[in-house]
């Protein structure tokens, strides 16, 4: 079993994310280099990779190109009450509102399987930090992220990879 997953990559938390990530889930098999397992969630569970076709992509390269690039920051350390530990965004609207954009294009997939009433955009970790790495990403905090790409990245017990990175359009200035 496996799923795609829209996902923003975030490359700096990358080693501590892919650590816990090979600890926490011995049947996978070590992921190529590039494909980033650090990431926030935008939409997942999504389709299968076998579904991933030429009028999909299409639609999500034109919806992702739409979507402005913007920056934002990984403020907190925070533990869902079922136990992982994740990083919290600041601000997490630019990060709530494109996954309603990808909600309204792709309707039959919920965030997160329509498990939760409310989104939390959130970096996982994996479900324990020990107190060295705790220390270490307090004193890295705040750590500045700017989303520029989306990745479609095929996730299962035994692979993770990258099927299709797309890029975010330009960022909006102020003016």
């Amino acid at each position: 079993m496996g799923h795609t997953v829209l996902q923003l990559p975030v490359r700096a938390l990358e080693p501590l994310v892919r650590r816990h990530l090979l600890d926490e889930t011995p049947s996978l098999t070590a992921p190529d280099p590039a494909t980033v397992c650090a990431h926030i969630t935008l939409l997942g569970p999504f389709v299968h990779h076998r579904d991933v076709d030429a009028e999909l992509l299409a639609a999500l390269s034109r919806l992702l190109a739409s979507a402005a690039s913007f920056e934002f920051e990984l403020t907190g350390i925070r533990s869902f009450p079922s136990g992982p530990v994740y990083l919290a965004p600041d601000p997490a609207e630019p990060l709530r509102h494109l996954t309603e954009r990808l909600t309204e294009a792709f309707p039959a997939w919920l965030p997160y399987g329509g498990a939760f009433d409310e989104v939390v955009p959130h970096l996982s970790i994996g479900h324990d930090l020990t107190p060295g790495e705790r220390a270490e990403l307090e004193l890295r905090l705040p750590i500045p992220v700017r989303a520029e790409v989306v990745d479609l990245t095929w996730w299962s017990p035994t692979s993770v990879r990258t099927l299709v990175r797309f890029p975010l359009g330009p960022e909006l200035l102020a003016g």
